[in-house]
């Protein structure tokens, strides 16, 4: 339950720590019916009226006049004035660091032409003349130009700018450069040059000559990403709490965040009493593999206060927006069918290493072919537990029965149909499109599903991401796969806590004991 501002309490005693909440309309859930699996859909049962908490625990909960004994033996009573009371929402996906930093970038979002783009940045190197780097978020090849080129290292280069320039693409799985960036960090614009072939997933795209374009895919922005990257704990640490206010405005009270090297950050935010919501931090797999040059030994799975890390985060292939999402056939129109970032024992490997730390597994998985690699991997790792496949937007009758088989939880992010339409039906051969961002087929097939924004690329906004579940845009509209509005909210409440083996009463407000 999120805090409820603005609401005159008043004491009537010191005898016990119970608050009373009153006069509200507190949402209750319906029971799941006896053998019931936790994937299955649970619908609103009305509303109770009021309800106790003892400290952080929600104790009671009735319906009608307060029995004289609650009421007695509580210290604090909240007048709710007839407001609606929800259960606690989560994120079961987002970024929180990468939200405070974005803030600091130039803003592509929306950006219709090169010529907006190269105004952007213009503004933003005035606005900040003593910046080193000028980093950019935001753009979209099929909103650039009708043919839906994709920025260039000399479209770049013609900016009135004498500053190394990076560019991510709204996925975050593309940047481009521009050649002074490329200059700093030692990367040469010869034809075919070595640095080119980076292998681990990464691709360096070259003109017809050879020569770098500037675009640089997946763990090929690392070569100049590596340059720009903030050092400053204080700097990170602010990042953190932009990332953490922004959350809690939204009424979010827990987050499941990707958040590479920032756990110690985190502690720290805790031991001086500045982490407003419960945070379940998921570490890069890195950041846990002994055999990785990046291993910090950030120790077993463990739990204190608000923070929680059980899991650690893979990627196994790109996005769909970029046209790096790996697909069983090629994308429409074309031979490309996007990036593995693993070969097949490697992403076995690496999801046994997690296990065997006693770490669960979060996996990128956007297209059906980087999806079945990953349950692949899954089912050769004897006892895994409620693995997550993140964002599995395109999948297929075939995996979803294995997705149910493994118990998988998918996590995934409805505001991503909204977005993703605008290009879906350009990307994808037509007969991809009827089990792309299937929700209620998922949910049907006993597949238990959370929602999360992956924000700073949608909104943290929960509401916004039920509204996309509900209503969904053609041509990804099928009126079967939208969800009503309990179904919507279970997403980011109940479902969020089972993927975190969390009790229920964390988000679920139970059902009347009066």
């Amino acid at each position: 339950m999120g805090s409820v501002p603005n609401i005159p309490m008043t004491e009537v005693g010191r005898r016990a720590t119970t608050t009373l909440y009153e006069n509200g309309r507190v949402w209750q859930w319906t029971p799941r019916a006896p053998g019931g699996k936790p994937s299955d859909p649970r619908d609103f049962a009305g509303y109770a009226s009021w309800f106790t908490t003892s400290g952080s625990t929600i104790s009671v909960v009735g319906h009608g006049e307060v029995p004289q004994e609650v009421r007695a033996n509580a210290s604090t009573v909240v007048d709710l004035q007839g407001q609606v009371v929800l259960p606690g929402l989560h994120d079961s996906h987002i970024h929180l660091y990468h939200m405070g930093e974005v803030a600091h970038y130039v803003d592509l979002r929306g950006t219709s032409s090169f010529a907006d783009l190269a105004a952007r940045v213009v503004a933003h190197a005035s606005k900040f003349p003593l910046a080193d780097w000028l980093v950019g978020f935001g753009w979209e090849q099929d909103k650039l130009s009708v043919p839906a080129r994709y920025p260039t290292r000399a479209d770049l280069d013609a900016i009135p700018v004498n500053r190394p320039i990076y560019l991510w693409r709204a996925c975050f799985h593309i940047a481009v450069v521009n050649s002074k960036a490329l200059d700093v960090a030692g990367l040469d614009t010869s034809p075919h040059p070595t640095w080119a072939q980076c292998g681990g997933g990464g691709v360096v795209d070259l003109d017809c000559e050879g020569i770098p374009t500037g675009i640089l895919r997946e763990s090929a922005v690392n070569l100049v990403q590596r340059c720009i990257l903030e050092t400053s704990d204080a700097v990170r640490t602010q990042y953190l709490q932009l990332g953490l206010q922004t959350c809690l405005e939204f009424g979010l009270t827990g987050v499941q965040t990707n958040d590479a090297h920032c756990l110690p950050l985190y502690h720290a935010l805790q031991a001086s009493n500045q982490l407003p919501l419960r945070v379940y931090m998921t570490p890069d797999h890195n950041e846990i593999d002994p055999h990785h040059h990046g291993c910090l030994d950030v120790g077993g799975p463990f739990q204190h206060d608000l923070i929680t890390v059980d899991r650690v985060k893979l990627f196994a292939d790109g996005s769909l927006g970029a046209e790096t999402a790996a697909l069983r056939q090629p994308y429409r129109d074309s031979t490309n069918q996007g990036i593995l970032v693993h070969t097949n024992d490697d992403m076995v490997a690496k999801i046994r290493i997690a296990h065997d730390a006693g770490y669960r597994v979060e996996i990128h998985a956007i297209g059906d072919r980087a999806a079945a690699q990953v349950l692949a991997a899954m089912a050769q790792v004897p006892g895994i537990d409620r693995p997550l496949l993140t964002h599995c937007q395109i999948l297929g009758p075939d995996l979803l029965e294995t997705m149910a088989a493994l118990g998988v939880v998918a996590n995934i992010q409805p505001s991503f149909v909204v977005t993703d339409a605008t290009f879906a039906s350009k990307r994808l051969p037509p007969s991809l499109l009827p089990y792309s961002y299937c929700w209620q087929k998922m949910i049907d097939a006993g597949i238990v599903c959370a929602g999360g924004s992956d924000a700073p690329i949608e909104t943290s906004n929960p509401f916004q991401g039920m509204y996309d579940a509900m209503h969904r845009t053609a041509p990804l509209d099928d009126p079967l796969e939208c969800l009503s509005f309990p179904h919507a909210l279970q997403l980011y409440t109940l479902n969020s806590a089972l993927i975190r083996d969390m009790d229920a009463q964390t988000v679920a407000l139970h059902r009347a004991r009066f």
